[in-house]
């Protein structure tokens, strides 16, 4: 665009068309004032000449001064042809050679915008494919990003139940003077088998066997080789399962176990018993009962409790006179 229209036509407005009507011109004006003042000048010789001897001339015709202007006549006439050439000049490039320019243009803005379209048309295979391949890629992103949102949903419905858990464990945990009291019927001791949910994620219930004797419920693992795990009751607490009949809970200090019995009376009759062994641990134990060995469950939880305030940091030193190793406390 720069270089075949607007700097040519930059330089015909402000050179060529500049000097018609300044530079351009003077060379013929000038040549018109020296053919007009030796015109002038022969005339009034001539003039003179007649009047010297004794005639008078009112008119000089040309032929007789042709002779002499003949010099300042072609010079004039050199002039008029240079002025002339530049004006023609001057008109070719106002008129054909600016639309020849604007037609090499033409021809260019063609040229580029027809290379152009031979450029996309050698791209529209790889722009095809391209197009394939990311719809084959928004469809791996977008099944990916369904599946992440149905494990979100399922981590949020898990850490939902285990929040709800550890709320009813909280609650369950504050320890009152008057627990549930079980029916005297069914005593404080039994053997028999449970249904106990497993902490994996699977949540299956498993068969163990259970036994209830001493304030402390025995429950047998699935490997013969494995010793039972042995539950002290007062440290526990006994919990129905409002949504499942036949169901309940033990609520111990570290961890909450899920039983399930064969039916809603078998459920009772399970939670009566662990009530009931459980008072009966706690009223021996404010009766004061001295008996030794495994039976002695108050014993048992004395020395757990002094063990574990023993092992609390600062305790290895009395707290008044700094001695090592003390033996007892005040509160």
């Amino acid at each position: 665009m720069n270089n075949i229209i607007s700097f040519p036509l930059d330089s015909l407005l402000k050179g060529d068309l500049k000097g018609v009507k300044g530079d351009l011109k003077k060379p013929f004006d000038k040549a018109w004032k020296d053919y007009e003042t030796k015109i002038t000048k022969i005339e009034k010789e001539k003039k003179e000449h007649a009047k010297l001897h004794g005639m008078i001339r009112t008119e000089i015709s040309g032929a007789e001064i042709a002779e002499e202007m003949e010099k300042e006549r072609r010079l004039f006439q050199l002039q008029m042809c240079e002025y002339l050439l530049k004006v023609n000049e001057i008109k070719i490039k106002k008129g054909v050679d600016l639309l020849q320019n604007l037609i090499k243009y033409f021809h260019a803005q063609c040229n580029f915008f027809q290379d152009g379209l031979k450029a996309v048309e050698s791209l529209k295979p790889s722009i095809e494919t391209l197009s394939t391949d990311l719809h084959t890629i928004k469809q791996a992103q977008d099944e990916e990003r369904r599946q992440l949102i149905q494990l979100r949903d399922i981590l949020k419905s898990a850490l939902q139940v285990e929040q709800k858990e550890d709320s009813q464990l909280r609650q369950s945990t504050a320890y009152s003077l008057h627990q549930p009291q079980g029916n005297k019927e069914h005593g404080t001791e039994r053997n028999g088998n449970l249904y106990k949910k497993s902490d994996g994620i699977r949540k299956v219930w498993q068969k163990r066997k259970c036994s209830v004797k001493n304030g402390f419920l025995t429950i047998s693992h699935g490997t013969a080789n494995r010793p039972p795990a042995k539950l002290n009751l007062l440290t526990c607490q006994v919990k129905t399962n409002p949504e499942e009949k036949k169901c309940f809970d033990l609520i111990s200090h570290d961890r909450t176990y899920h039983f399930q019995a064969e039916d809603e009376q078998e459920c009772q009759i399970w939670m009566s018993v662990l009530q009931n062994s459980k008072e009966e641990a706690l009223n021996n134990a404010f009766k004061g009962d001295d008996n030794t060995g495994e039976n002695n469950i108050v014993q048992e939880l004395t020395k757990e409790i002094i063990s574990e305030v023993q092992r609390m940091t600062g305790n290895d030193v009395c707290c008044d006179c700094g001695a090592p190793d003390p033996t007892w406390l005040s509160t």
